[in-house]
């Protein structure tokens, strides 16, 4: 190993310390998903089983097979830290897992360590990660973890040993997310076709590269099976299945065009396309110089990642931005499928200059990371503001969250951080779900569908809660709730009369895309925080005997 190995370890982890400081000093990353997850981790960990909670909630690990990996997690250690460390915990892995395990991957396929993997850790901030897809995150970094391990772990065990750990370690992943198992399979394929195009030479060589992928991959079937037929519920089963599947809308090339940036946009703005770009240059200009090694099979893996990105609908099985995940696949497996050489081997000076390569990524790396972090500081104000609103909320009661709405154009003027890009998703919406750990509060957004998540919610709660896709609808809709149309599982804000205790507004502090809005009388300010408002119901009228208020 060259003395400027040693140098690529020590800057590739400093690398790796510079993705973990936007998450070690945020209390709160602002994360769409994440205040969702926390309060569900919370409850899982044991406070599901104490009042309150535990005449609304019941906690069943036994009944999902997959996407449960920080659910164990939480059921084994989340009683012995503070969920809020806790939760650092996890979006660390989430955060440093990924592009850790393509600088790894590559390193086992090319040999030796290289200046190129210091810039991995770049492309840490993509879509899913802002999203707070935690399981997801993770499992891709533990499945490019395991490919990595995977060439050393077969020579050593033989034949059988490498069946029986790869189909082990794919139980795991599965664990975590099902996509998880999915990447591992088709990086295990890829390291089978090999790092060369030998298998294209000749019609034999192409069936003997076929049968080495179909031995690598067959271990991974064994516990995708077994979870499928064990599963009391799969994914999706508490929809009807004729919208289980959804392209939402129809086919859209422009749309499946955008959805490609999803792997390396954090917030689809032109910073996110400089810092790539810039990543891109050496490999540009080592193609342009002939001096760009690549893997074929991990490049062939990554062109089928993106054809499954066009080919799958935005919706499977109930689960949501499904297609956005293949171009996070795709990126990751391309970066480690490639090694750009622009450095002239014969150089007198080549080591230093490899050095200062590195040193060049290590910027970008840290300059991403601090941009991103700033966003993240910003929207501590937001999460600050719904903690001094909530505080007035007392035990046991149920809140409901609605939102002043923004037209795509305003959106774009709206503090950074609360939109994703221009004119994408609220990443504020499940903030509310935050009012279960700090005030031990009922919402209706907690993430509680068969087959997918542990959390189950007990009658009459089930009546007012969404299990999942849950958003916070227009304020305006808290004046004609009885007629209006509303967003898939947002059916209990027609209850708000009679269900729930107080009416949380969110963004607040920026004008509603239907005008001011007269707030009903049955509604009393308790406070304005700015971001955050929050409303009292008053007394609901009176209902026949025995009927119980949910919350009340």
């Amino acid at each position: 190993m060259r003395a400027s190995s040693g140098r690529f370890a020590w800057l590739l982890a400093f690398a790796v310390v510079l993705l973990a400081l936007p998450v070690l000093l945020t209390p709160l990353p602002p994360l769409l998903d994440y205040p969702n997850h926390l309060a569900r981790l919370w409850l899982v960990a044991g406070r599901a089983a104490q009042p309150p909670f535990d005449r609304i909630y019941a906690v069943d690990l036994t009944s999902v097979r997959t996407n449960i990996g920080i659910d164990l997690l939480a059921a084994a250690l989340g009683s012995w830290l503070p969920i809020e460390r806790f939760g650092q915990m996890l979006v660390l892995g989430a955060v440093v897992l990924p592009p850790l395990g393509a600088a790894l991957l590559n390193r086992s396929v090319f040999g030796g360590l290289h200046w190129w993997l210091v810039g991995l850790p770049l492309l840490a901030w993509n879509w899913t990660l802002i999203a707070g897809f935690l399981n997801f995150q993770i499992g891709l970094g533990l499945a490019l973890l395991a490919a990595a391990a995977d060439p050393a772990l077969a020579r050593r065990t033989g034949p059988l040993g490498a069946f029986a750990i790869r189909a082990a370690l794919a139980a795991l992943l599965l664990l975590a997310h099902a996509f998880a198992a999915l990447f591992y399979a088709g990086l295990l394929a890829a390291l089978a076709l090999g790092r060369d195009w030998d298998f294209l030479r000749s019609p034999r060589e192409l069936g003997r590269a076929v049968r080495r992928v179909a031995v690598a991959v067959l271990p991974i079937l064994l516990p995708v099976l077994l979870a499928w037929l064990s599963a009391p519920a799969l994914p999706g089963a508490q929809e009807d299945p004729a919208t289980q599947t959804s392209w939402q809308g129809g086919f859209s090339l422009h749309a499946k065009l955008v959805t490609l940036f999803s792997g390396i946009a954090a917030y689809k703005s032109l910073y996110d396309l400089v810092f790539v770009a810039l990543l891109a240059l050496p490999v540009l200009v080592a193609l342009a110089r002939r001096r760009l090694r690549c893997h074929a099979g991990l490049l062939l893996a990554t062109l089928g990642f993106l054809l499954l990105a066009f080919a799958v609908p935005p919706k499977v099985a109930g689960t949501y931005f499904v297609d956005a995940r293949f171009p996070v696949m795709a990126v990751l497996t391309a970066v480690a499928a490639l090694r750009p050489d622009i450095v002239v081997p014969a150089w007198p000076r080549r080591p230093a200059a490899e050095v200062l390569l590195a040193c060049a990524l290590l910027a970008l790396v840290g300059l991403r990371a601090a941009w991103v972090g700033g966003i993240w500081h910003e929207r501590q104000a937001d999460i600050a503001s719904l903690s001094r609103a909530l505080a007035h909320v007392p035990p046991g009661k149920a809140i409901l969250q609605v939102t002043h709405s923004m037209t795509v154009p305003a959106r774009r003027s709206a503090p950074r951080g609360r939109y994703y890009g221009g004119g994408g998703p609220m990443l504020y919406e499940h903030l509310p779900a935050l009012a279960v750990p700090w005030r031990h509060a009922f919402v209706p957004i907690l993430f509680a569908s068969r087959g997918k998540q542990p959390l189950q919610v007990l009658p009459p709660w089930d009546e007012i809660a969404g299990p999942d896709n849950t958003t916070a609808v227009s304020v305006h809709r808290l004046a004609d709730a009885e007629h209006a149309v509303l967003p898939e599982n947002t059916e209990y804000v027609r209850a708000w009369r009679t269900r729930f205790d107080y009416i949380l507004v969110l963004n607040a502090d920026q004008p509603d895309d239907e005008g001011p809005m007269t707030m009903p009388p049955e509604l009393e300010l308790v406070a304005d925080e700015g971001f955050v408002q929050l409303y009292r119901v008053k007394s609901p009228p009176a209902r026949p005997p025995g009927e119980v208020r949910a919350g009340g």
